[in-house]
């Protein structure tokens, strides 16, 4: 067989008809289960719709919401078809492939609203393959030797029939133009990312078992002198997907000369084939030898490195250029006589640890003790050996549990660092060295399970302690409900993992109240803002109708006086209250029209026309005044005076000019905190118009870093943005009101450093990619 061949020995192809039997079941299989995300899909947006009318003041939005999904649901057997012929087609083109024609059709630009759709599906797509990497990875290859068995050429990834995109964009183009207000698409599409995620998981793995007996591509057999030691099957794949490094592939195969990759898997303590390579005595140096690029290939050639590979690649590569800089090997020689500490030993060593004062770790956290937080560990575990009688210049790791004292040293330094601006809070991950050593070491599941107990607590702790600087009751209260969760763990964690989620529990019932205090805040805060600005705007949108009105016409004194006194005040009012469009407010508008109609009227000497108009307006004016206040007598005064005014003929009449309120100019968040210059109400300052761009598409939720004049950091939010001038109001973490400002002045901000966008990922995803980026510049390096 040559070398392109994807039959392997041992195993002989398939007849062309089972191949085709196995691939129609695959088909059935995947267009039922991709086909359900539908059933009933409508129907539960429908309900959503409903429930989000009733805590809603915006009639009219909720309107066009509830008949958009109402029209969606009347077409949902059409919609279903459509989409089940579109999971169907994809089957077809990748059974039938035929050559791309050339499309020959002309550009166009797409709406607004199919841009959004797009860009929604887009992202569905990303977040999916990103999470199923691993299961997708491993899907391809397997349909790829089905794709033999069947006769057909072998075919790109984009062509894979089950990937994420096929149900997302069959999806996408479902709708039309105008089928979708902006708050139905986000609700659909988080429902379809919902329910497509849990979907595809369940089909992935019912897929590639069903192809991974005669389907699933073998390793080609190695010569005995040419063997190296074989990594575990268990591929590392956290849930959420791995953050990977952007790093430059380190050619096809790894130097010869080189010792090959210490593998993941170990048995009795001792690597599998052999001493492990960088595993080091307790109180000495490492015996790290060569690596190869992450990404790359084992040194044989024979497969790309797995994801849990991939990690302890680089954290190897991590402990040469990090904690053993210009450390030389020592000879091999060295580890006669050197065993390695068992596992029991070590979590017997780390459980002694636990009770200890912490203030070592906390030096490290707080930067008093320049060392990496592991090498302090490594410090401390070396003292625990030398209690337990062990003598640690001939007691050495093994490198799993090397990986687990780096990636909890690097995870929880990151999360100190980033998270806790206080000694105080800092204390608090040092306290947590211990227990969570004990618990990596047991369980490394800490590292891929979104829903893991000890993941849910430092989650938790990094919310409490972000951005707090305890100057408040509040933010003292908080930290203090921080340390008796941390306690909690200190005191009572020996092997059972419920204590963190117990923990986590306390301290996440805490951080809801005063998440519940916080939104109270935000929302008067934005109403305060909101209020203001409504304000001013219907003045403006009042004084130029007055003046359009009014500009030109000649009226006498007692209606000028009126039409520029009660009646500006009630359309003022009614527009704050029903809007510039509702039936009250043209009711509102129809009084000045019949004044100023009643004035010409009586200037022409109709006398009839005038008291028809007076008795006609008599309701609309008592509504008037009662909304400018006046009592019976006031009013009664009022309507005198414009009666007076319109039963003489020969009144004067003159054009009254109208005085326009001059806005109340308020003080510039912008120029008293950031200390930007403003010339004509805009910053002066330089700034990118990029970046002024970026800015006008952030949304409410997104986190901000503040950065004082003397350089203390505080942690903020954007928790409304105006819908008249598009203004951002940010808020500190106990939902008062820091600054508010347009795009441009948050983006002159950003470029003079006194403003620093955050990622809104929870705190522990975001310290793990953290993580793999330091990781991966540590590969670089050692490289």
């Amino acid at each position: 067989m040559d070398d392109n061949s994807r039959f392997f020995p041992g195993r002989s192809p398939l007849a062309p008809q089972t191949a085709e039997k196995v691939f129609e079941s695959v088909r059935r299989d995947a267009v039922t289960a991709l086909s359900g995300v539908l059933a009933g899909f409508w129907g539960d947006i429908e309900e959503q719709v409903r429930l989000a009318a009733i805590a809603s003041h915006d009639s009219r939005a909720i309107y066009d919401d509830r008949l958009a999904i109402r029209l969606l649901n009347q077409r949902a057997l059409e919609l279903a078809s459509r989409y089940r012929e579109s999971l169907e087609g994809a089957f077809d083109l990748w059974r039938n492939p035929r050559p791309r024609g050339v499309d020959n059709k002309s550009l166009s630009l797409m709406s607004e609203g199919q841009l959004e759709v797009h860009l929604a599906g887009q992202q569905i797509v990303e977040l999916l393959e990103h999470q199923l990497m691993h299961p997708l990875h491993m899907l391809h290859e397997r349909l790829d030797a089905l794709a033999t068995a069947l006769g057909l050429p072998r075919q790109a990834p984009e062509s894979n029939p089950l990937r994420p995109d096929v149900p997302v964009q069959a999806f996408v183009k479902l709708f039309s133009e105008d089928d979708l207000t902006p708050e139905l698409r986000r609700l659909i599409f988080l429902q379809l990312e919902k329910r497509l995620s849990k979907s595809l998981v369940d089909l992935y793995t019912k897929v590639n078992s069903a192809l991974e007996h005669d389907f699933a591509p073998r390793e080609m057999p190695i010569p005995p002198q040419a063997a190296a030691p074989q990594p575990s099957n268990a591929g590392w794949v956290p849930d959420g997907g791995l953050v990977e490094s952007n790093l430059p592939q380190q050619g096809g195969h790894a130097n010869p000369a080189q010792p090959t990759a210490a593998p993941w898997g170990y048995q009795g303590g001792q690597p599998m084939g052999g001493p492990a390579m960088g595993a080091h005595p307790i109180g000495g140096q490492s015996m790290a030898g060569g690596d190869q690029g992450v990404g790359g290939m084992l040194s044989d050639g024979s497969r790309p490195l797995r994801y849990r590979e991939t990690v302890h690649q680089q954290l190897r590569a991590w402990r040469q250029s990090v904690l053993r800089r210009g450390s030389m090997p020592p000879p091999s020689s060295a580890l006669v006589g050197v065993r390695v500490l068992a596992p029991q030993e070590l979590l017997g060593i780390a459980s002694m640890l636990q009770g200890d004062d912490p203030a070592p770790y906390v030096r490290a956290l707080t930067g008093d003790d320049s060392r990496p937080l592991s090498a302090v560990i490594r410090d401390q575990i070396v003292t625990g050996s030398r209690q337990l009688g062990l003598d640690p210049t001939q007691t050495r790791f093994n490198e799993i549990d090397e990986d687990a004292i780096d990636l909890v040293g690097i995870l929880l330094q990151t999360l100190a660092h980033s998270h806790a601006a206080l000694g105080r809070s800092r204390a608090l991950y040092g306290r947590l060295v211990a227990p969570y050593l004990k618990l990596a070491l047991s369980d490394d599941s800490l590292f891929e399970q979104r829903a893991h107990p000890g993941r849910k607590l430092l989650e938790a702790l990094s919310e409490a302690c972000d951005g707090n600087t305890g100057e408040s009751p509040q933010d003292q209260q908080t930290l203090t409900h921080a340390e008796l969760a941390v306690d909690r763990v200190v005191e009572d964690y020996r092997d059972d993992k419920a204590i963190f989620e117990m923990a986590a529990s306390e301290l996440r019932d805490h951080l809801d109240q005063q998440k519940k205090i916080r939104d109270i805040a935000e929302q008067r805060a934005a109403e305060a803002v909101g209020g203001r600005e409504r304000l001013q705007h219907a003045r403006r949108a009042v004084d130029e109708l007055l003046v359009s009105r009014l500009g030109q016409r000649s009226l006498t004194t007692g209606i000028a006086e009126f039409l520029t006194g009660h009646w500006r005040h009630h359309l003022v009012q009614t527009w704050l209250r029903e809007g510039p469009s509702s039936a009250q407010y043209l009711s509102a508008l129809s009084i000045g029209d019949g004044l100023m109609q009643a004035d010409a009227d009586a200037a022409r000497c109709e006398g009839g026309r005038v008291a028809d108009k007076i008795l006609e307006l008599q309701a609309p004016l008592g509504r008037c005044y009662a909304s400018c206040g006046l009592d019976a007598s006031a009013a009664r005064d009022s309507l005198a005076k414009i009666v007076t005014s319109l039963a003489f003929p020969d009144q004067p009449r003159m054009v009254h000019p109208v005085t326009v309120e001059e806005p109340v100019v308020e003080a510039s968040d912008a120029a008293n905190w950031g200390g930007l210059r403003l010339v004509g109400g805009n910053d002066g300052g330089d700034y990118d118009l990029s970046m002024a761009a970026r800015m006008r598409r952030l949304r409410v939720g997104q986190s901000l870093r503040l950065i004082e004049e003397d350089g203390r950091e505080s942690t903020a939010r954007i928790a409304w943005v105006s819908p008249l001038t598009s203004r951002f109001l940010i808020v500190n973490r106990r939902g008062m009101r820091k600054l508010v400002v347009s795009p441009e002045e948050l983006a002159a901000l950003v470029a003079k450093g006194r403003v620093a966008l955050r990622s809104s990922e929870a705190p522990f995803d975001e310290a793990m990619r953290d993580m793999w980026q330091q990781l991966g510049q540590s590969r670089v390096a050692v490289s």
